[in-house]
């Protein structure tokens, strides 16, 4: 067996040296790769299928909703969404006061509701919730009683992003329609759609 002497620290501090300049060679390298460009990034993204929701909360700072497509889960212990809203959104501050919001996964034929609450026609709030039927569940935030699904959630967390505020939600509850054949109402190409399935 060959023994092997144990690194000095002089040896081991510069080991630790030569692993800060590797890193911040990466670093230098990657920060010269520039970012496309706006246009090109929601280009891209157009052809990309997003499921349609509408973000709703109600508390003391009031009720508002605004339709939204970044959406996604981040894990299932503990059940948790991540929503993404514009700052200049009204609906932003709103859900940032009250601490709780719906996600409603809209189906096919809530393509109207969708407009609305995308401020199509500009109604005030309180009449955007006037179209379709809402409920509430735990939370007391609206939750769209037609959806395809919906997740009441507490915010746990948020944070800011260049234009955007991503927030971090619990899901507290969940409801869905009663209706396994529901087709959900999609975004592609600047249009609205819907799926169907296909042969795996």
């Amino acid at each position: 067996m060959i023994a092997t002497a144990p690194a000095s620290p002089g040896s081991r501090a510069a080991a630790g040296r030569m692993q800060a300049n590797d890193a911040n060679d990466a670093t230098a390298a990657t920060d010269a790769i520039a970012a496309i460009s706006a246009e090109q990034f929601r280009d891209a993204l157009s052809r990309a299928v997003t499921p349609v929701t509408v973000i709703a909360t109600s508390g003391d700072a009031g009720e508002a909703g605004v339709t939204c497509s970044a959406v996604c889960t981040v894990c299932d212990n503990p059940p948790t969404v991540l929503v993404c809203i514009n700052r200049n959104s009204y609906a932003n501050a709103v859900i940032k006061a009250n601490g709780v919001l719906s996600v409603n996964w809209l189906h096919a034929g809530q393509s109207t509701l969708s407009q609305v609450f995308a401020g199509v026609g500009k109604l005030p709030m309180p009449e955007r919730f006037a179209s379709g039927a809402w409920h509430r569940q735990r939370t007391g935030a609206p939750c769209s009683s037609d959806a395809a699904v919906t997740l009441d959630c507490r915010v746990t967390q948020s944070y800011e992003v260049g234009s955007h505020s991503i927030f971090l939600a619990e899901v507290v509850d969940a409801a869905h329609a009663q209706a396994d054949a529901v087709s959900p109402l999609v975004y592609c190409r600047r249009s609205y759609a819907t799926t169907r399935p296909v042969a795996a």
